[in-house]
């Protein structure tokens, strides 16, 4: 069986409460999370909010099987999280276990899970947010929500235009890895054995994806020269979104829960 695309960056237009709701109403407080996220010191902040994100993503149409499949390349950078901080934070706390040298403090791992947990909770957050929403309605409500920032002269149609491109080209450029590592495969490459020969063959395909995401680049940039586009013009939008009362609920008792959780946990 083909390896199954990533959620990331990939909109599934299903019908849920959260893809009826607009990108605004779900922006406000998953930028709340971010921040909160930023000063809690608790894990227990950590550990709910990743409870409520992935109770989101299975009420949003997500099997269980399928975001376990698509967790699963986090694993490894998890993993490298987690190994760092036991192998180079611990300071002098206890000591829980010790080989060839090698001492696994106390303060170590809670570190390791502390910084693990803050992780996934960016992953998942954002799972939720390209999953629910499409890539021009993301663009469309950032743009929304900066555009007070318009009278101080910041480019708010660049800053959308870049938010578009970069959620939209995720799923491109995983596309073009799955392409290369075939080719690689078909031509007698394995990717297997030990992890510095995966790693050492896997970097081999990064380097050509590279190549091709700059090249990309660059057609877009001629493509948006041949068409025209400016910055410094106020363009309109192909659809309409409307910020009603269930968005103003959503967003505000999901801020107030996130507020009530985080003053809780600390």
């Amino acid at each position: 069986m083909p390896p199954q695309p990533v959620l990331l960056g990939q909109y599934r237009p299903l019908d849920s409460f959260l893809h009826k709701l607009d990108a605004r109403a779900k922006i406000v407080p998953i930028t709340l999370t971010l921040v909160l996220a930023l000063f809690a010191r608790s894990m227990m902040f950590y550990v709910a909010a990743e409870v409520i994100l992935v109770a989101s993503l299975l009420f949003s149409g997500i099997s269980a099987a399928t975001l376990a499949r698509n967790f699963r390349p986090i694993a490894m950078l998890v993993t490298i999280t987690s190994l760092y901080h036991i192998i180079f934070s611990g300071g002098d706390s206890q000591v829980l276990w010790q080989w060839q040298g090698l001492a696994v403090r106390e303060l170590a791992v809670e570190q390791a899970l502390f910084f693990s947990l803050r992780l996934l909770l960016f992953v998942s957050i954002a799972f939720l947010m390209t999953l629910t929403s499409s890539p021009s309605e993301l663009a469309e409500a950032f743009g929304r929500l900066v555009s007070p920032l318009r009278f101080l002269k910041v480019p708010v149609a660049d800053l959308g235009l870049i938010v578009f491109m970069a959620i939209r080209f995720v799923p491109v450029l995983y596309e073009e890895f799955v392409a290369i590592r075939n080719a690689q495969t078909i031509r007698g490459v394995r990717f297997t054995g030990s992890l510095v020969n995966r790693v050492r063959k896997t970097t081999a395909i990064i380097i050509p994806v590279f190549v091709s995401a700059v090249q990309r680049a660059d057609d877009l940039a001629l493509a948006l020269t041949a068409r025209g586009y400016r910055s410094d013009v106020r363009r309109t939008v192909y659809t309409t979104s409307r910020f009603g009362g269930r968005e103003v609920g959503f967003c505000v008792g999901s801020s107030l829960a996130l507020a009530v959780l985080f003053v809780v946990t600390r």
